[in-house]
Formats: structure tokens, C-alpha cells, sequence
């Protein structure tokens, strides 16, 4: 198998999961999104897959930038000007566990696509 294909499968896989992850705290703070999710899983999963893949690459992209902006204020802080505020959001112990559950995986899924590309970069 191409190991271009399989980078590309767990960046689906992880974009995907990220995209769940995404939706399930947005239906905790709105109790009807469960509702539609709830439905489209029914009907449409495979609709449904691909909205969590794409809300999951807008989230990867935000994450992105705001990982930048800080390493870029880390290495010159007089130079940025530019103060990042974060609001806590409380959120249900089980979703918390859940939350912790997906991010173990999904440094499980880096660290193998990490392997990955070392080995394809070493052959």
C-alpha cells in the first residue's frame, strides 16, 4: 500500500475525529444540534462524515494559526502587540472524558504518521 494513501487516511481519519470532537462540544452548548446530529447519523452518515472532515479541517487551520501567532510571539514578544484572551467553557464530566479519550488517539494517530514519514523519508 502507498504510504501516500495511508498518510492521507489518517489525515481524514484525524480531521474527521476533530470534526466530531468539534461538534460535540457545540451540541453541548446547544442541546437541538443533538438533535440534527443525532438525525443525520441516521440518514446520512456519510454526509454527515464528510461535514465532520471539513469542520475538522477548519478547526486544524484555526489551531494552526493560533499555534503560530504563539511561537511567533515566543520568539519576539516586544514585536507582536497581540494578546490571545480564552474563555473557559464548562463542560460535562463524560464529554470531558470523551474529549480526553479522542485527543489520546489522536496523538496516537501523529505519532504513528510521524513513523510514518520517517520511514518513507529514510527508504
Amino acid at each position: 500500500m502507498n504510504t501516500d494513501v495511508v498518510l492521507q487516511f489518517f489525515q481524514q481519519g484525524f480531521r474527521a475525529a476533530l470534526g466530531a470532537t468539534t461538534s460535540a462540544v457545540e451540541a453541548v452548548q446547544d442541546p437541538q444540534k443533538i438533535n440534527q446530529t443525532i438525525n443525520k447519523l441516521t440518514t446520512n452518515p456519510t454526509q454527515l462524515a464528510q461535514e465532520w472532515i471539513e469542520k475538522g479541517t477548519v478547526t486544524e487551520q484555526e489551531a494552526r494559526q493560533v499555534v503560530d501567532r504563539f511561537w511567533q510571539q515566543r520568539q519576539n514578544p516586544s514585536a507582536s502587540g497581540v494578546t490571545v484572551t480564552t474563555t473557559a467553557v464548562p463542560v460535562a464530566p463524560d464529554v470531558q472524558a470523551e474529549l480526553q479519550e479522542l485527543t489520546a488517539q489522536l496523538s496516537a494517530i501523529r505519532a504513528e504518521l510521524s513513523k510514518l514519514r520517517e520511514q518513507r523519508s529514510g527508504a
